[in-house]
């Protein structure tokens, strides 16, 4: 099991996600066409493609989630670019050293919200990828907080069943963004795509984490 949050680390994450959000591709769109145009699944499987493919090649931790962030966002568009390209721009901000500790990982992510909440207004209960986003990073910052001792696994799973209790919750609130929020009344009743993938991808950084 991984003890630092280090380039090589990273790489096996994304990886495991790119492979978690393949697999439910299918699940994705159909998540996503109940309330919106049908192609996050698509959107998502392209942001983690480009994900992986800049996290190839030399360079620090740092320069590596700089280069993750702009290869996201030049190789996709729409609102699933942006967002998560603004984090890992955020995460290399918050990446001091080319090997962090589970302190100083949550640290990272910390950042990394920050600068993607420049990027959206959205809370827990508009219906986004949010609602899987801040309870995820809660939950890294309450485990640590709790326990000195705290492995990266344990961050990481805690965030991860964070995420998949706010993405299952998306199912009860009226969306506030998006082509979702014309739906009003009626966007309730499914969850939504974003949130899920986010889900998604946090439980496969777990897995990594658990298996490296």
């Amino acid at each position: 099991m991984a003890s630092e949050f280090t380039k090589d680390l990273l790489m096996k994450m994304l990886e495991t996600a790119l492979a978690a959000v393949e697999a439910k591709f299918d699940e994705l769109n159909a998540l996503d066409a109940a309330t919106g145009d049908g192609d996050h699944g698509t959107a998502i499987v392209a942001t983690m493609k480009a994900a992986v493919e800049s996290a190839q090649g030399a360079g620090t931790l740092a320069e590596t989630l700089s280069n993750i962030a702009m290869g996201i966002m030049t190789a996709t568009g729409g609102s699933t670019s942006s967002l998560n390209g603004s984090f890992f721009m955020g995460m290399a901000d918050g990446a001091k050293s080319e090997a962090l500790n589970p302190a100083e990982t949550v640290a990272a992510f910390e950042a990394a919200l920050a600068t993607m909440q420049t990027m959206t207004n959205a809370k827990v209960g508009d219906k986004t990828m949010m609602d899987a986003m801040l309870p995820a990073i809660d939950a890294m910052k309450a485990a640590v907080a709790a326990n000195a001792e705290a492995t990266l696994r344990d961050v990481f799973q805690q965030a991860a069943d964070a995420a998949k209790a706010g993405a299952e919750k998306t199912s009860e609130y009226v969306a506030k963004f998006g082509r979702a929020r014309n739906l009003g009344e009626r966007s309730k009743g499914s969850c939504d795509a974003g949130a899920t993938s986010t889900a998604i991808i946090f439980q496969a950084y777990a897995d990594a984490i658990a298996a490296n």
